[in-house]
């Protein structure tokens, strides 16, 4: 979340000073049980929307000289299933 503050920051974005904490208490009050679309997605072997959640935070913060050293490891993880569900190698 720290990052994805920082790159909208920097593109001139301002988010309220409760953005983070407000994020982290609705993900918390989900069920333990639950999982994302894109979990599910990745899991099952489909397209996820990772070039358009985790890639544009790393993209966008590329653009600004903005790091983003977690979402690039989430990112590259990721991305060999993303391409493998999509058709490529």
């Amino acid at each position: 979340m720290e990052e994805v503050v920082a790159v909208a920051h920097a593109r001139g974005i301002r988010l309220g000073d409760d953005v983070i904490p407000g994020t982290l208490a609705f993900v918390d009050s989900l069920p333990a049980s639950g999982t994302a679309s894109m979990q599910r997605d990745i899991v099952e072997g489909r397209p996820s929307e990772l070039e358009e959640i985790i890639g544009a935070v790393v993209r966008l913060g590329d653009q600004k000289g903005v790091p983003t050293p977690t979402m690039d490891c989430v990112y590259a993880s990721l991305l060999p299933q993303e391409l493998r569900a999509r058709g490529g190698s």
